[in-house]
């Protein structure tokens, strides 16, 4: 079983969500309720409410991956919905450096069935990265019965939407490679959760369950701004989770390369 690394870049700086939509709202809220149920403390609850500035992390994994000499996936939204409200054109600068050290990035999706939107974010971000091929994961994990077949008209490599220990599967000529883990859903109340022995263990069964099924890849979902001292403990039991991996001597490669050995290409 080999190892992707993935991040869905849902967010770039706090000014996009003034005047767009309630994500300061939520996360006013969010972390309120966290300090009232004693699950954060105050000196967190403030750094947290620092609603300015940058929030991605890009920088901070990129270099985190450089020194462990490791590559991932990085998917980016061409379109808004659901608090994804950077403008596609401000990724250009992220996505080319990221190119340039080795990583792969694709379309994290919002339309899910609307075959015209699909194509005008596949369209687009063919037109920032001037990629040929390249994959996508939907924001929110959002599909219906049919988007996979509108991926695969649309040409994407493969789609990584669904989130379960399972075998990879075709749609023609479209791989979907499931979700092993991904931050949101791995423990109940992730951003207040501060148990890091709670996030270790869940992972281990994950990890338990993919090595009897017998996947041939162990996926995980990690959203950049986790990568922070404002989730200490996410942040924390990320770094585990890779340095576990190498201790392990699990082979960490991207989607792209998954493909090739699902499509028996050497």
């Amino acid at each position: 079983m080999k190892i992707i690394l993935s991040h869905d870049v849902d967010h770039l700086y706090w000014q996009e969500h003034y005047f767009k939509d309630l994500y300061l709202f939520g996360t006013v809220f969010r972390n309120t309720k966290g300090l009232i149920k004693g699950d954060i403390d105050f000196k967190l609850y403030l750094k947290r409410l620092k609603c300015w500035g940058r929030i991605h992390r890009l920088v901070e994994l990129s270099n985190f991956y450089g020194k462990n000499n490791i590559k991932a996936n990085f998917f980016f939204g061409m379109s808004n919905a659901l608090h994804l409200s950077y403008k596609y054109r401000s990724v250009t600068s992220h996505v080319n450096k990221l190119i340039s050290e080795g990583h792969k990035v694709g379309t994290h999706g919002i339309s899910f069935s609307n075959a015209r939107q699909i194509d005008l974010e596949y369209r687009r971000f063919k037109e920032i990265s001037n990629l040929n091929a390249f994959g996508i994961r939907n924001h929110y994990l959002r599909l219906n019965g049919y988007t996979h077949n509108l991926f695969d008209q649309q040409g994407y490599l493969f789609d990584s939407t669904i989130e379960s220990i399972m075998h990879p599967f075709k749609i023609n000529d479209m791989w979907e490679i499931p979700i092993s883990i991904m931050d949101a859903s791995l423990v109940v109340d992730s951003q207040l959760n501060q148990n890091l022995e709670i996030w270790k263990s869940n992972t281990l069964l994950k990890l338990e369950k993919a090595i009897k099924s017998q996947i041939p890849y162990f996926v995980i979902n990690f959203h950049d701004p986790f990568f922070s001292e404002d989730f200490p403990v996410i942040k924390e039991w990320f770094i585990w989770l890779v340095n576990f991996f190498k201790k392990e001597s699990y082979i960490f490669i991207t989607f792209e390369e998954a493909v090739k050995e699902l499509n028996g290409i050497n």
